[in-house]
């Protein structure tokens, strides 16, 4: 005999249980332009916005964000990549790492790799972070993003982006004449 279950039931019962990402909730704010945000702290020392973006393949530093971390020595630069932006435009990028990447009241991601674009004029937060707070849940109603891990550690390197040096790493020296080589 063939015994027929509701597809429903199967979704259901397969799906994480709710609490699972009730350890960790972080409350999104919607702009009116429809992105999400939510409120983060690098480095624990400058505070910022960062839109969720699960098509970024690293956390991504605005000019503003990036020279702030860079005066308080909180970034460390460890290499150039390849990458495409969301447009489809080739860029060359350097990744540093941050020492610590707060997402909310409880959560702290230590060693986070992050790009920094010159031209952007705003935080990413992008897959180099969200993997390791994963599974994680967009909540609509209140809205907040909800995950069960922090902290986890760092993924493979690259996510989507090809290395093009993979130099030992070093302190940024970028001062206003641009990002160091």
């Amino acid at each position: 005999r063939t015994a027929w279950v509701p597809a429903a039931v199967l979704l259901i019962c397969g799906a994480p249980q709710a609490q699972e990402f009730e350890r960790f909730s972080v409350p999104m704010l919607q702009m009116p332009s429809g992105a999400f945000y939510l409120r983060g702290k690098l480095a624990d020392a400058v505070e910022t916005e960062l839109l969720i973006d699960t098509g970024s393949s690293y956390v991504v530093l605005s000019k503003a964000t990036f020279e702030k971390l860079n005066e308080a020595g909180a970034v460390v630069y460890k290499r150039r990549i390849n990458g495409a932006t969301a447009n489809g435009r080739v860029i060359k990028a350097r990744v540093y790492e941050v020492s610590e990447l707060a997402l909310g009241e409880d959560c702290v991601l230590n060693a986070v790799e992050v790009v920094y674009l010159p031209g952007s004029r705003r935080d990413i937060l992008g897959l180099s972070a969200l993997q390791r707070v994963q599974p994680f849940t967009f909540d609509m109603g209140p809205m907040a993003l909800r995950f069960s891990a922090c902290g986890a550690e760092s993924p493979a390197d690259g996510v989507a982006l090809a290395d093009t040096n993979t130099a030992a790493p070093r302190k940024a020296t970028t001062r206003a004449t641009g990002v160091s080589r």
